[in-house]
């Protein structure tokens, strides 16, 4: 053999080792013929909503790649949403992935045990024995607690507290809380499953022009005046979910 025939041996050897390779790396690599490899999660629009929405769409919202959407059910005890029971039965009923909200507005820590147990009882009044919320999201935007900031950590741990009393565990609670006044609540950051800070910027609409919030959160709220199908006017709409949000949604 000369070296001429030596050479085209072994080329034609390394290229059938190449296609071998090739082969094994598909099995054990593409995610078309691996059903083990992880997919990435589709994450699309993310709304919340209450009665000023007035009659949704769920249909159409859904349809529109809203991936979750939050839903109001009270402000306080004293205001129950009067559109939640009918948002709540229909996201579900068009198949939907939804949270659930309520406004803080307790005025002592004995009092946010009560808003805690009307949040609670009143989503369970609509969706028990059905798909549960993903998360109770405590809205926190405003100075309340008869108007000392100073007891607003302890109102919203009692809050959380009472919650857990109910059934629904740290993790499955979200802290809403408003940007500018982040600091001055000093709440617990690390107790809930995540962070939800509104922060608007020039409020189109668009997120590439909000301003991101100025401190960690876990859901970025970019504006007041977002569109979705099925929805008339504006909605809230946030973006950005951290990996523990992301988990939120779709361990559910």
């Amino acid at each position: 053999m000369n070296i001429w025939e030596w050479i085209d041996k072994l080329t034609k050897a390394l290229q059938k080792l190449d296609s071998r390779i090739t082969v094994i790396e598909s099995v054990l690599f593409d995610d078309k013929t691996n059903p083990d490899t992880p997919k990435p999660q589709h994450i699309g629009k993310i709304i919340d909503v209450s009665e000023w929405q007035g009659v949704i769409d769920w249909s159409s919202v859904i349809a529109d790649d809203v991936t979750l959407s939050i839903i109001r059910v009270q402000h306080g005890s004293v205001h129950q949403d009067l559109k939640y029971m009918e948002n709540l039965q229909k996201c579900i009923s068009a198949g939907g992935k939804y949270a659930v909200y309520a406004y803080f507005a307790a005025t002592s820590t004995s009092d946010a045990q009560q808003e805690a147990r009307d949040f609670y009882n009143r989503t369970q009044k609509v969706v028990a024995g059905k798909q549960q919320p993903i998360f109770y999201a405590i809205d926190v935007e405003s100075i309340e607690m008869s108007g000392d900031i100073t007891q607003m950590r302890a109102g919203v741990e009692a809050y959380m507290s009472q919650l857990n009393t109910l059934g629904v565990p740290d993790n499955k609670i979200v802290l809403y809380i408003a940007n500018h006044l982040y600091d001055k609540f000093n709440l617990n950051v690390a107790r809930p499953g995540a962070i939800w800070i509104p922060s608007y910027g020039q409020n189109d609409g668009t997120l590439a022009n909000s301003l991101k919030p100025t401190h960690p959160y876990d859901l970025h709220q970019y504006t007041s005046k977002g569109s979705v199908n099925g929805i008339t006017g504006n909605v809230d709409m946030s973006a950005e979910p951290s990996e523990r949000f992301k988990e939120l949604i779709f361990s559910a």
